[in-house]
């Protein structure tokens, strides 16, 4: 361990994937788990991790407005 990292707290985030819309019924629905019951546990963990004092970070991926997936603009590329 450096020197500069001993006797600090460790620096924690939840970070959430996967929970756009093109997941949910769009062109990369996921079958299994079922999506709304991740979605329902993603939530309960972020609002967890926020009532810790933790970063919640939301990874929110875009293409190009042409792309069939995540496009930008389109409903399947907004968070869930």
């Amino acid at each position: 361990m450096s020197e500069s990292a001993k006797g600090k707290a460790p620096r924690r985030a939840l970070i959430v994937v996967d929970v756009q819309n093109d997941y949910d019924g769009g062109n990369l629905a996921i079958q299994y788990p079922p999506f709304r019951d991740s979605v329902v546990n993603a939530a309960r963990a972020m609002d967890a991790a926020a009532a810790a004092g933790v970063k919640v970070v939301v990874v929110k991926q875009l293409a190009p407005e042409t792309s069939p997936i995540f496009a930008k603009g389109s409903h399947g590329a907004e968070l869930h």
